[in-house]
């Protein structure tokens, strides 16, 4: 989790709602993926994490609150006769914190976007 709950209320106090741990969990991991495999630390968590990528997350959160975007893992929802696609958005800038940062690698070849150094042998 690349943020807590203090945080997020004292940066969004006019938001209303405090995240609970999932969905703190959940919206790290939306950013995360947003970032390139070489530039990723496993090590990071809310004291650790780069600045930009915090802040990505801080936004991204506000913006599911704002918007009502549900936490759901499929797009496809069905309830009695009601059948709709959903799709979760990522904030605009949530994404100009991460490209600003140097954390977001778009318009790369793949192997400069995703790759990572692996040794082989000795």
């Amino acid at each position: 989790m690349f943020f807590t709950k203090e945080e997020f209320n004292e940066k969004y106090s006019d938001i209303g709602e405090t995240p609970q741990d999932w969905q703190i969990e959940a919206v790290s991991q939306m950013i995360l993926s947003q970032i390139g495999l070489s530039r990723r630390d496993d090590s990071w968590d809310s004291t650790t994490v780069p600045l930009p990528i915090k802040n990505a997350c801080l936004e991204q959160m506000r913006f599911m609150f704002e918007h009502d975007i549900p936490f759901v893992d499929a797009n496809k929802l069905k309830a009695g006769s009601m059948d709709a696609e959903l799709h979760t958005d990522y904030s605009t800038l949530a994404l100009r914190y991460l490209a600003n940062g140097g954390y977001l690698y778009r318009g790369n070849p793949l192997m400069c976007n995703l790759g990572i150094n692996m040794p082989f042998g000795d």
